[in-house]
């Protein structure tokens, strides 16, 4: 990035890895000016990441801001998901735990900006299951629970040094009814389209009502791919396609997520997902 300094471009990088932000990283993205960082715990509490397979801890996570905090930063985000499979109220207690402890780390490094306040932001999206994961067959949250969910994150917050957002309930179970959908949502896109529904990206022209609306005159039951658990004997619409990953890997992913079981990274062990010998592709053990 040794280019960008000499034409004077900025660099913004997405959500980072708690264990991804070096110092030599740090020092290159701050070297035309200082943009925003993001990181990405996931969960508010250690055991949700290891039901989700983060493979992160707060040691880590408090590493890496402290390193940001030493190198001048004074802003922070934080990723979260929240409706995650297993996912209790003390969970999302723990998002907002989480973030005060950040702010607390701030005040006690010696290295941090002199005389300037902290701000962490928490972004919490709601958790849309997809196919071809460990949690294909999990069913969403209903738009309620999100909202409860919501509502208790901000009731948890103590501090105007953190300030909390979230995505929209009522999108994200669109995007969970079309993420596990089957053929039969064709005509429901179709009469959509027909009915005006664009740019639904934008708060402004999203309106659920109107969907709803669709979805009865084609006779769907839109709860039927977003809020049902599924069993892992039932035939899924995407089944037919070869993904590389054995089902039977995400089976065996999945009941280990409620035991609260982590799966090594690939480049520490080979678990025999499949996806190493898929189209002749190499092991990362043998490369």
């Amino acid at each position: 990035m040794v280019w960008t300094k000499d034409e004077n471009t900025g660099i913004s990088l997405p959500s980072l890895r708690v264990d991804g932000f070096s110092t030599e990283m740090m020092d290159k993205i701050k070297s035309v000016r200082r943009s925003g960082l993001t990181f990405a715990p996931e969960a508010g509490t250690q055991r949700l990441r290891d039901v989700i397979n983060k493979n992160v801890t707060e040691e880590e996570l408090f590493k890496t801001v402290n390193t940001a905090f030493s190198g001048g930063w004074t802003t922070i985000k934080l990723y979260f998901m929240i409706g995650l499979p297993t996912e209790t109220l003390e969970d999302i207690t723990g998002i907002a735990e989480l973030g005060q402890k950040v702010v607390d780390a701030y005040y006690d490094n010696p290295d941090k900006p002199k005389g300037k306040s902290v701000k962490v932001s928490l972004s919490a999206s709601s958790f849309v299951p997809k196919p071809f994961t460990p949690f294909q067959w999990e069913p969403q949250d209903t738009m309620e629970m999100l909202r409860q969910k919501q509502r208790h994150l901000v009731g948890a917050i103590k501090t105007r040094k953190i300030e909390s957002s979230w995505h929209d309930a009522d999108t994200s179970f669109l995007e969970a009814v079309f993420a596990r959908g089957d053929r039969r949502l064709c005509d429901v896109l179709f009469e959509a389209q027909k009915s005006g529904c664009k740019m639904d990206g934008w708060q402004d022209f999203f309106s659920l009502p109107k969907w709803m609306t669709i979805f009865q005159k084609c006779g769907i039951d839109p709860v039927f791919y977003a809020n049902r658990r599924r069993s892992f004997d039932e035939v899924l619409p995407w089944d037919h396609i070869d993904y590389g990953i054995q089902k039977s890997f995400l089976i065996s992913e999945c009941k280990k997520a409620y035991s609260d079981t982590t799966t090594p990274n690939c480049r520490e062990q080979c678990s025999a997902c499949g996806a190493a010998c898929f189209n002749g592709g190499i092991c990362y053990e043998d490369r």
